[in-house]
């Protein structure tokens, strides 16, 4: 609860998981952000555990870190405890007009741009279980995206089971998903980036620092998740939102698409997509969202650490006033207001680059009753595979 104070206790093994008696560790405990509340050094030599506390007087997380030196070793490990964390909000307010502004979005491509859909097959990977697919749609500017179809065969006629994911931030995926295919799910995972996957992953992470060198030519920004951020329509993600939410309407209408099995599945920049997705488009049925990115943009304000990709962080200071106002228009926490589904989220207690208090922020935008969360304690930005266990196998995929 606020205001009652949290021990961490530090404990400094080697290698043979004993005690060490000699070196130093130093460690800090902060807000997750700029408020450091705790700061100590201490000789190993003269106690091993050592303790140190900290307080948080409203809704956040604390964040202990502690760095050894020991020798010409150093090591550093983080972990976290929560405050009233279901009381944590977004660093921003809704904007008044963010449904009128997706909603006439998605109407003005569907009328403006036809979808285009482009669909090959990929025969060197199909086989007696499964079809494989090259698939593409048309956005504004003359754009595009791209992703991978795996579709059961051999295993009766359907509908089958749907499953849609984004990948995490960087260069994206290179081939689909044939296993989930296998067992019996049309699967659809679709990169954010306009340009068709290349064959290997060395040529796509080519094409990726291409475009990102482009971008910071262009913008002034260091990756293409903070291009254009000045203005909503010109932000790398206004784009890719909308072509993906068609590509989702498109599967949504195949005839071999369980409707009442439609799910997403996503972590880190698919954890963001997942409530963006499942906020935008209404065919989905649940929806697992881990350590998601592109949430709480605007977590600075509030004195912690923003969201990825800490977009204001990130962008020219003479872009940093018409960033702060598009930003909220792109935040997890805002689309999660629109979602009607069943939704479970992971969070990471330890994880520094979706920090949990942002993750918090948009799981607490969740208005829908079926809601839960999963608490990754010492967790960084990873998933541990027991809580993809949990969520995927034992909650989205069940009957």
């Amino acid at each position: 609860a606020c205001g009652v104070p949290a021990t961490f206790t530090v404990r400094v093994v080697g290698a043979d998981k004993q005690p060490v008696r000699s070196g130093r560790v130093n460690v800090s405990v902060t807000n997750f952000g700029t408020q450091t509340l705790a700061n100590a050094a201490f000789d190993l030599a003269k106690g091993n555990p050592v303790t140190c506390a900290g307080v948080l007087r409203e809704p956040g997380f604390l964040k202990c870190v502690a760095t050894a030196q020991l020798g010409t070793n150093a090591c550093r490990t983080v972990f976290g405890a929560a405050y009233d964390p279901e009381k944590i909000a977004a660093g921003s307010e809704r904007p008044a007009d963010f449904d009128a502004f997706w909603d006439a979005a998605v109407r003005k491509l569907d009328a403006e741009v036809p979808p285009d859909a482009r669909v090959v097959r990929m025969d060197a990977l199909c086989n007696a279980r499964h079809e494989c697919f090259k698939v593409s749609f048309a956005t504004f500017d003359r754009q595009r995206v791209y992703g991978f179809l795996s579709v059961p065969k051999g295993q009766g006629a359907g509908p089958f089971p749907v499953q849609v994911n984004v990948p995490g931030a960087g260069p994206g995926v290179v081939g689909p998903s044939a296993g989930m295919a296998d067992n019996g799910f049309i699967h659809l995972v679709m990169n954010v980036h306009p340009f068709e996957p290349a064959a290997t992953v060395a040529e796509q992470k080519k094409l990726y620092d291409e475009q990102d060198k482009r971008l910071t030519a262009q913008f002034g920004s260091p990756r293409y998740c903070h291009a254009g951020a000045t203005s909503r329509e010109t932000y790398f993600y206004y784009r890719v939102i909308l072509g993906i939410n068609r590509s989702v309407n498109w599967l949504a209408a195949r005839p071999d698409a369980d409707k009442t099995r439609f799910f997403y599945s996503g972590t880190s920049q698919g954890g963001g997509f997942g409530f963006i997705l499942c906020g935008l488009n209404k065919n989905f049925t649940r929806g697992v969202i881990c350590v998601p990115a592109i949430t709480d943009l605007l977590g600075f304000q509030k004195g912690r650490q923003s969201g990825w990709p800490k977009l204001i962080e990130n962008v020219k200071p003479a872009d940093k006033a018409a960033a702060t106002r598009v930003a909220p228009y792109f935040d997890g926490a805002h689309f999660a207001a629109r979602i009607a589904c069943p939704v479970r989220v992971a969070v990471g207690f330890s994880d520094e680059t979706c920090a949990a208090p942002a993750v918090y922020a948009g799981y607490n935008a969740l208005r829908v009753k079926d809601k839960a969360i999963v608490h990754g304690l010492g967790m960084p930005h990873r998933v541990y595979p027991e809580i993809y266990d949990q969520l995927d196998n034992k909650w989205l995929h069940q009957k």
